[in-house]
């Protein structure tokens, strides 16, 4: 019996997960089994004799098995029912969730006893404060038994340097590592650079590649700020030896973070430098630090990396330098703009391995000379332009990736591929705020896709590349709600109608069901997030049917001029609904809302490692934090909830949204302001 527990208790010794995919019968099977093990434990417990203090011990495993099994159910139900429809109870699925205070202690001690590992995921499973301590009093006095658990070092630690650890710090030369985000946060002032959690921190982001490291260069350039000892300096010139193209997006993101202000001036490409700071752009505090890693990369260059680094600045110099030689035509009609780009681009040379910043996968081999369009700006001159990309294939090993080599005749690998990207380079407007909230958009696909959760976003690409520049990937085939509105389609279910035929049509069901897909990511994280300014220009369709989200400039705790219209939680309008079946008891709209809920719910177990990537750039100057803007961010994923009013909580935005009057208006404000329609 001992040894039945102790296997069965051994699934918990892991974070509690939901249920990979969209496969009811399975989540159905995996209940069942759970309830069946569950009804054999009772009948099991019915016979135990608990005189001698063994059986007390198999007994107090017994209870610490139901409880977690009960647990278990209950998360797995709402995940089955996430409109719940009555059926909570079903398939064995206990509403028992918590945890009274009076039962804290002995659990622990049973779970520690067992295996430390399940007292740590037990914080994973239930909000108590005295769960906390309980189990942070226990790895305080043995560390050494949670050295491969790095959730443990996270108990013991929190979010800044206790009073309370001294001779444990030493543990974390062996602890196993964070993950990055969490280890980059090491470095910030709340751990008074303890040398202990220093070389911790160094050797965590050490055992990560340096692919995923590229994800959390914005958060490496930020922490640069509390650099006193060097390490982060050292980590990014060690990493940057082995990826030049990670050494360049670095000293992009330094160049974007030099000045606090965006406002520069720009000259033309004659000019020996493009940017030419006026008296009055304030340097961040971070400056020299940052100029100062900069001169440390570019001399530790080898002579070949240091070619292609010149080769590949001065490429680009001389595309977003175009910006400048478009102030001489700044008033002129738009034609005389587009040959003015046009002529621009017949200049600028292509050299080998040169490469656009916002997508170092690819090679730029060519410029379409005549795709340049300047696009509508009162007083800047950003414009679009079109380049022929070589990017190589997924190694699929599939026979249709090989074919014959012409000069040896003997099969080669055909693992290239060409293709045109369009891309936007803006000159005056910051784009950071932008990069941020599509790495986040990036981070919660991630999530999304770890559970196999069947919804669609597309984090597309921008990079700032100096204060107030930044380059910017175009959306391929989609066109703006706006812009539909301006061709005379009144609603968006009429569009869908049109473009994709009656709604028994399969291309019809196909698109409703990307736009279902497409609306519930979004709605979860423009909720989140907080996106403002959702009139229809800054809302696409693609081809296919999905939604996309742009232009991210009111997020988090701004909003456009202040004033609060959109207090809605997302956007979701009548239009919407009505593609999505026209009402809430729609099949569509219902199975939009069981998206929405799953996605809320796979998102808050992520809440401290996202509140991490925000949190590491509040220091930044970025115009959307404001104080309380993490305290804001955590709050909106109720995580002192359970899952199941965490689900209701979300159902209940949903509806809120549904039924928003501030989503009308202030899209009626847009209209009567600047023109766009809805």
């Amino acid at each position: 019996m001992d040894r039945l527990l102790t296997a069965a208790l051994a699934w918990f010794a892991h974070a509690p997960q939901w249920s990979y995919g969209g496969n009811r019968l399975q989540i159905k099977a995996e209940t069942q089994v759970l309830s069946d093990v569950q009804i054999h434990l009772e009948a099991i417990g019915k016979l135990a004799i608990v005189a001698d203090s063994a059986s007390r011990q198999v007994k107090a495993k017994q209870d610490l098995l139901t409880l977690l099994i009960s647990n278990e159910q209950t998360r797995l139900n709402v995940w089955l029912f996430p409109l719940d429809n009555g059926k909570r109870h079903h398939f064995g699925g206990g509403t028992r969730n918590s945890l009274p205070d009076a039962a804290v202690s002995a659990h622990v001690k049973t779970a520690w006893a067992e295996n430390p590992a399940i007292a740590v995921q037990l914080l994973k499973r239930f909000q108590s404060a005295r769960l906390q301590s309980e189990v942070r009093f226990q790895v305080l006095n043995f560390p050494h038994r949670v050295l491969n658990e790095p959730d443990a070092l996270e108990i013991m630690l929190g979010n800044q340097l206790p009073g309370d650890v001294s001779f444990q710090l030493k543990y974390l030369l062996y602890w196993a590592p964070l993950n990055p985000i969490t280890a980059v946060t090491l470095f910030m002032p709340a751990y008074g650079n303890h040398p202990f959690i220093i070389q911790y921190a160094m050797r965590a982001l050490e055992s990560h590649s340096v692919d995923v490291m590229f994800f959390y260069v914005y958060q490496m350039v930020q922490t640069l700020r509390y650099d006193v000892l060097g390490y982060v300096e050292r980590y990014i010139i060690e990493t940057a030896k082995f990826s030049q193209l990670f050494a360049h997006q670095i000293i992009w993101n330094i160049k974007a973070n030099a000045y606090k202000d965006e406002a520069s001036e720009v000259v033309s490409n004659e000019a020996p430098t493009i940017y030419a700071y006026t008296d009055w752009c304030q340097p961040d505090p971070v400056k020299p630090t940052l100029d100062k890693v900069m001169a440390s990369l570019e001399s530790s260059f080898s002579k070949e990396d240091h070619e292609f680094y010149e080769r590949e600045f001065s490429f680009f110099n001389e595309v977003t330098g175009i910006s400048g030689t478009l102030r001489s035509v700044l008033h002129e009609p738009k034609e005389v703009k587009k040959q003015k780009i046009a002529e621009e681009l017949r200049k600028i040379e292509v050299e080998v391995g040169v490469y656009l910043p916002s997508n170092p996968d690819g090679q730029v081999i060519g410029i379409d000379r005549n795709s340049g369009k300047p696009l509508q700006s009162h007083a800047k001159t950003p414009f679009m332009a079109t380049f022929r990309i070589r990017k190589n294939k997924p190694d699929t090993g599939l026979i249709e990736d090989i074919e014959e080599e012409p000069r040896s005749g003997l099969p080669a690998k055909n693992n290239t591929y060409e293709t045109w990207l369009s891309a936007i380079f803006k000159v005056g407007d910051d784009c950071r705020q932008d990069v941020l909230a599509l790495q986040m958009i990036a981070a919660f696909r991630g999530i999304f896709n770890t559970v196999g959760l069947d919804v669609w976003v597309f984090p597309y690409r921008v990079t700032a590349t100096a204060p107030g520049c930044g380059v910017i990937d175009v959306l391929p085939n989609s066109i703006s709600r706006d812009m539909l509105g301006r061709e005379a389609v009144n609603r968006l279910d009429d569009y869908f109608v049109s473009r994709y035929g009656n709604e028994d049509s399969i291309r019809f069901q196909e698109a409703r069901s990307n736009f279902v897909k497409s609306m519930a990511a979004y709605s979860v994280i423009s909720f989140l997030l907080q996106f403002k300014d959702r009139h229809n220009g800054n809302i696409m369709i693609d081809d296919a049917g999905h939604i996309i989200h742009i232009d991210f400039g009111f997020c988090f705790d701004i909003a456009p001029g202040g004033i609060k219209f959109e207090r809605a939680p997302f956007k979701l309008t009548a239009e919407m609904i009505a593609v999505m079946g026209g009402s809430t008891t729609a099949q569509p709209y219902r199975w939009f809302e069981e998206l929405t809920i799953k996605a809320y719910l796979a998102a808050r177990q992520h809440c401290d490692h996202l509140c991490h990537i925000v949190e590491l750039m509040l220091d930044s100057g970025l115009p959307c934090f404001k104080p309380e803007t993490i305290k804001n961010f955590r709050d909106r994923f109720v995580l002192d909830r359970t899952e199941r009013e965490a689900a209701d909580y979300m159902r209940g935005l949903i509806s809120k949204s549904a039924s928003s009057y501030s989503t009308g208006t202030y899209d009626r404000f847009q209209l009567i302001t600047n023109g766009i329609p809805y």
